[in-house]
């Protein structure tokens, strides 16, 4: 109970509400907040991503996560397994939507992910879940998507736990367009990236696209290339 109470309090929530548009997020936590460590000095670190930036958002998100980079570690045969809700009660439910949910995983794998996913029925055992919620409450702003992401002290991806709303805070329904792009964009926090300042990006805060761009590929690569960490001595 300690340890959980300890994660709990180190719950934070890293999207800014920007202007009235529909506002993607992420929420990350930590399961162990004390203790940082990693294998490469921040010094190497800093020297491979510069090396790889170009094309890339890596420095908005370093700007937005204290300098540190996190990603899932490599696995040599296993691959992340995947719960998404089949179906739900909530008003509007497409049921076209688990099948768009692993559509956008083939296409982050497409970008340069690479590790493998399977697709599960039991979101106990899953490491990436999604379900499905009519909206989130009106003091979220506009808020259409949030990721929970547990992370390690050794700046690793533990769990990703990602919602997504098919009405905003005022009730209107969301196209299915629109559903997409959340998808893509919260799936994309749970593959470790954060938010662009790009409205090009499919990571942008706002809801400004809902495709994969060039950026969001260079990204993926760059983080999957070099090992988590904090760029900071």
């Amino acid at each position: 109970m300690r340890a959980e109470r300890r994660a709990a309090a180190t719950l934070t929530v890293d999207t800014t509400i920007v202007g009235a548009g529909l506002v993607q997020g992420t929420v990350r936590r930590e399961l162990i907040p004390a203790g940082k460590g990693q294998s490469t000095s921040p010094e190497e670190l800093r020297r491979r991503v510069q090396n790889l930036a170009t094309g890339t958002y890596v420095n908005d998100i370093l700007s937005e996560q204290d300098s540190a980079l996190y990603r899932w570690p490599e696995r040599l045969s296993d691959a992340l397994r995947v719960y998404i809700e089949p179906t739900s009660d909530i008003a509007g439910f497409d049921a076209r939507y688990p099948e768009m949910g692993r559509t956008v995983f083939a296409e982050w794998s497409e970008a340069g992910f690479p590790l493998r996913f399977t697709f599960i029925y039991d979101s106990a055992s899953a490491d990436i879940t999604i379900r499905w919620i009519d909206r989130f409450a009106s003091v979220e702003g506009q808020r259409i998507g949030v990721t929970e992401r547990m992370q390690t002290s050794q700046f690793q991806i533990a769990k990703a736990h990602i919602a997504v709303a098919n009405h905003d805070s005022t009730g209107r329904a969301l196209s299915a367009t629109t559903v997409g792009g959340i998808i893509r964009h919260e799936i994309g926090h749970a593959l470790g990236l954060n938010h662009a300042n790009d409205p090009s990006s499919v990571m942008y805060r706002e809801s400004a696209t809902s495709t994969i761009g060039n950026s969001d590929r260079a990204t993926l690569r760059l983080l999957y290339l070099v090992p988590g960490g904090s760029l900071k001595d």
